[in-house]
């Protein structure tokens, strides 16, 4: 199989050719710096009697000066039209891709769109041309542009405009391939966000996936990209290591887009073996197409900080196939196989410390 040759390192070392993966595998002790940041600049209760005080002053002056506005007259000099104006590609970032106007035309800013990419998209991709698709969970925060850039640390850091931001952008591996038609399509198509406290989202619901109640509300990932519109079903949420000491010498090399039909049923036999959820009702077939969606997860967070990884796997809704995912038959998998680290810090015997990984990073 065609795996990249990679040299592991600390995360503290410099980056290397095709060596971020993972979420940032390689800078993903910044996470944990800026999630303390965040913690530590956080308002005391002093703090919010102080801004509740000074916001209530705040509004006094603004009713003030808008008595003075509307006896002047000037009040009535306002352009009523902006409040009900189209939304701006160049500002609302988080304006859906559905909603943005679809009679934009190649000639916005001068951009040669590609050929084949869909209206809605044209605004987005006027104003940053790595935009490749929209990520949609209906029901939670997830809803973002997708980009793509010529590695994997361009977005890490930086929002949808290349401006320095912490959370970085919802990001696909640069070696994943996105065309015109689902057999364009990756075998698996890798996307990656940061998970640094729930209240930035990004990628954070993620980890809502290792429990099956969770997964009931919400089993379906639409995945669009420039050219298409696609439904995935989710079926499978897993936690693993990045750092081979945390699980007896071995990582599991999921974020491969290079998995082969033959391949497939032993992929997915990993997966499922590593699964918090079981769901009989979806199927892998060795022709199927897969999405990975990977973030950082802090659950083994016990004395230090743990290189891990929460992994939610959907599969492309096949041609001509109910996009309703039948969720009755779905459980907990209380039997997943976990990092030995894991095991340890249960103080419980780990029943896999024989078994092989199908994939070895």
């Amino acid at each position: 199989m065609p795996h990249p040759t990679k040299k592991h390192t600390s995360p503290d070392a410099p980056a290397q050719e095709n060596s971020a993966y993972l979420d940032g595998l390689y800078n993903s002790k910044e996470d944990l710096k800026d999630l303390k940041k965040e913690q530590a600049g956080r308002a005391t209760k002093g703090d919010k009697i102080y801004i509740t005080a000074v916001s209530a002053l705040n509004i006094a002056v603004l009713i003030v000066i808008a008595v003075l506005l509307h006896r002047t007259g000037r009040w009535n000099s306002y352009d009523a039209s902006k409040a009900t104006a189209p939304p701006n590609p160049e500002t609302d970032y988080y304006q859906p891709a559905s909603a943005i106007s679809p009679t934009l035309t190649p000639s916005i800013r001068g951009v040669k769109f590609p050929d084949g990419i869909q209206d809605s998209f044209k605004a987005l991709y006027s104003a940053n041309e790595d935009v490749i698709g929209w990520i949609r969970v209906n029901g939670t925060c997830i809803d973002f542009p997708v980009i793509q850039a010529e590695d994997n640390t361009k977005y890490e850091r930086a929002n949808f405009y290349l401006e320095s931001d912490h959370r970085g952008s919802i990001w696909m591996d640069f070696r994943n391939s996105v065309g015109k038609g689902r057999d364009a399509l990756s075998k698996v198509t890798i996307i990656y966000g940061h998970h640094l406290t729930t209240d930035d989202c990004i990628f954070a619901p993620l980890e809502n996936y290792e429990d099956v109640a969770f997964y009931k509300q919400y089993p379906l990932i639409e995945m669009n990209t420039l050219y298409d519109n696609y439904k995935w079903k989710i079926f499978a949420c897993f936690i693993t290591n990045t750092e081979p000491q945390d699980d007896n010498g071995h990582v599991f090399y999921y974020w491969s887009p290079y998995i082969s039909d033959a391949e497939m049923p032993g992929f997915t036999q990993e997966i499922m073996r590593r699964s918090w959820i079981v769901n009989p009702a979806v199927d892998i077939l060795p022709t199927d197409k897969l999405l990975c969606l990977s973030t950082c997860t802090y659950m083994m967070n016990l004395t230090e900080y743990v290189e891990m990884r929460c992994v939610v796997m959907a599969r492309l809704v096949r041609d001509g196939e109910d996009e309703t995912v039948d969720t009755s038959l779905a459980y907990q998998n209380e039997n997943r196989r976990m990092p030995q680290l894991w095991y340890t810090q249960q103080g419980i015997a780990n029943p896999y410390v024989n078994v092989p990984v199908f994939i070895e990073y």
